[in-house]
Protein backbone atom coordinates (compact mmCIF):
# COMPACT_ATOMS: atom_id res chain seq x y z
CA UNK A 1 0.00 0.00 0.00
CA UNK A 2 1.41 3.40 -1.06
CA UNK A 3 0.27 6.59 -1.90
CA UNK A 4 3.17 7.76 -3.27
CA UNK A 5 2.46 8.78 -7.12
CA UNK A 6 5.65 10.40 -7.64
CA UNK A 7 8.53 7.99 -7.39
CA UNK A 8 7.25 4.67 -7.10
CA UNK A 9 6.28 4.54 -10.88
CA UNK A 10 9.73 5.22 -11.81
CA UNK A 11 11.15 2.49 -9.15
CA UNK A 12 8.52 0.29 -10.30
CA UNK A 13 9.59 0.83 -14.39
CA UNK A 14 13.71 0.23 -13.24
CA UNK A 15 12.32 -2.63 -10.98
CA UNK A 16 10.48 -4.43 -14.25
CA UNK A 17 12.85 -3.38 -16.75
CA UNK A 18 15.65 -5.36 -14.78
CA UNK A 19 13.75 -8.35 -14.72
CA UNK A 20 12.19 -8.32 -11.34
CA UNK A 21 9.00 -8.66 -9.77
CA UNK A 22 6.57 -7.56 -6.93
CA UNK A 23 3.59 -8.84 -5.05
CA UNK A 24 1.55 -6.27 -5.93
CA UNK A 25 0.56 -2.62 -5.11
CA UNK A 26 -2.25 -1.10 -3.91
CA UNK A 27 -2.63 2.92 -4.35
CA UNK A 28 -4.59 4.74 -1.84
CA UNK A 29 -5.31 8.36 -1.93
CA UNK A 30 -4.45 10.66 0.80
CA UNK A 31 -7.91 11.68 1.24
CA UNK A 32 -9.11 8.35 2.32
CA UNK A 33 -9.40 6.53 5.44
CA UNK A 34 -7.67 4.06 7.66
CA UNK A 35 -10.56 2.09 8.16
CA UNK A 36 -11.99 2.13 4.13
CA UNK A 37 -8.08 0.93 3.49
CA UNK A 38 -8.09 -1.81 5.89
CA UNK A 39 -11.80 -3.03 5.34
CA UNK A 40 -10.60 -3.29 1.44
CA UNK A 41 -7.01 -4.68 2.42
CA UNK A 42 -8.91 -7.30 4.42
CA UNK A 43 -11.48 -8.25 1.39
CA UNK A 44 -8.41 -8.60 -1.24
CA UNK A 45 -6.60 -10.84 1.19
CA UNK A 46 -10.02 -13.09 1.71
CA UNK A 47 -10.80 -13.34 -1.75
CA UNK A 48 -7.65 -13.71 -3.49
CA UNK A 49 -4.57 -15.28 -3.91
CA UNK A 50 -1.34 -13.78 -3.02
CA UNK A 51 0.00 -15.41 -6.89
CA UNK A 52 -3.13 -13.36 -8.19
CA UNK A 53 -1.01 -9.63 -7.35
CA UNK A 54 2.45 -10.49 -9.02
CA UNK A 55 3.31 -7.20 -10.73
CA UNK A 56 -0.38 -5.75 -10.54
CA UNK A 57 -1.10 -2.64 -9.44
CA UNK A 58 -4.70 -1.46 -8.29
CA UNK A 59 -6.45 1.44 -6.64
CA UNK A 60 -8.56 1.98 -3.58
CA UNK A 61 -10.52 4.64 -5.14
CA UNK A 62 -11.49 6.54 -1.83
Amino acid sequence: MTDNRKSIPGHLTEHWAAGGQSWGLVWVRPSGSIGRWAETIHFIWETTEAEEWMDKLDWIPY
